[in-house]
């Protein structure tokens, strides 16, 4: 009795694992599992995932289409999570392949910036190489850093265009800033002499307040990200980092060393979109996904459509 009761828990907890096995090769959530255009043959499977933001699920589905058209079958998990999120799936191997930046690889490392991009991409390719087995491919020059705006109404009326301008009329200014930029606006002290006890006033605000106080003049300056196309739409400015105070986040597929050497051809099918991503070329994107998603189009179907008519226009795709 005690043997065949041992026997049906012994079969029962292998149909459990076999279904456990199974729902695992499926897909759930926002994952999305996409064939190759080339028949059931394929070079090998991969996955690829992403951040939340758009510009992030820009690349990521940017780095599937590019990886479909090569013959790789791709899961695709757009907007998977924020960066320690990803960069747990990535180090777990729940992921293969994902976007990420050169400055937040700096963070993740605990090494200071050197105010030269090169030399900080260089950085973090060793320094996840050695520390996480994994590889950086090539940068763009995009650079989704932080950066100061104003509105353009008081840029015309102060005379302020750079952070030098800012830096002249400091303590005459009032500066908003979300929680995340603080650090790095006091980082302005090395290149620029300007901290954020520079000016009149300093106040830590969530992102959209922040231009909201500049509007209403509570503020003249406020802490914002490079490649937010919401800027230049609302009618504000951002002021040129003339002396590049600001570290550089520019994005670069980093991919989980053995996938490299399992597929040495990954690198020669990203590579080549690294020099068509600009900084403008990334808020001309995210605008026409806004635009999209205001025809009434869901954000996932935008980001397809969007990455997928820009790798055309480049001929990519």
């Amino acid at each position: 009795m005690f043997l065949r009761s041992l026997k049906t828990k012994s079969a029962g907890a292998l149909i459990l694992v076999l279904l456990m096995l199974l729902s695992a090769c499926g897909t759930s959530g926002n994952s999305s599992s996409s064939n190759t255009g080339s028949g059931s043959t394929s070079k090998g499977n991969l996955v690829v995932g992403g951040k939340l933001d758009v510009e992030s699920q820009l690349l990521t589905k940017m780095y599937t289409l590019l990886l479909q058209k090569a013959g790789y079958k791709v899961t695709e998990k757009p907007a998977l999570g924020n960066s320690n999120i990803v960069f747990q799936a990535i180090s777990s191997g729940s992921i293969d392949i994902y976007p990420e930046f050169t400055a937040t690889g700096l963070n993740k490392l605990q090494v200071p910036t050197t105010y030269d991009p090169q030399k900080d991409y260089q950085a973090v390719k060793d320094g996840f190489n050695t520390n996480y087995k994994l590889t950086w491919l090539d940068a763009a020059p995009l650079n989704d850093g932080y950066a100061l705006c104003t509105s353009k109404e008081t840029s015309q009326k102060l005379g302020i265009t750079s952070i030098s301008d800012v830096k002249a009329k400091a303590s005459q200014l009032a500066l908003t800033s979300p929680s995340d930029g603080v650090s790095f606006v006091d980082g302005l002290q090395k290149v620029y002499g300007l901290t954020t006890k520079s000016f009149k006033s300093t106040q830590t605000v969530d992102y959209a307040l922040g231009f909201d106080a500049v509007k209403s003049d509570k503020a003249q300056v406020t802490v914002c990200y490079g490649t937010d196309a919401t800027v230049p739409q609302g009618g504000f400015v951002f002021l040129k980092d003339d002396k590049n105070g600001f570290p550089a986040f520019n994005p670069a597929p980093v991919v989980r060393n053995d996938i490299a050497q399992k597929y040495p051809d990954i690198a020669s099918v990203l590579n080549p979109l690294a020099p068509k991503l600009t900084t403008d070329v990334s808020i001309q994107l995210q605008t026409q996904v806004a635009q999209k998603k205001s025809d009434g189009a869901s954000v996932s179907r935008a980001v397809t459509l969007v990455a997928t008519d820009f790798l055309k226009q480049q001929g990519l795709l």
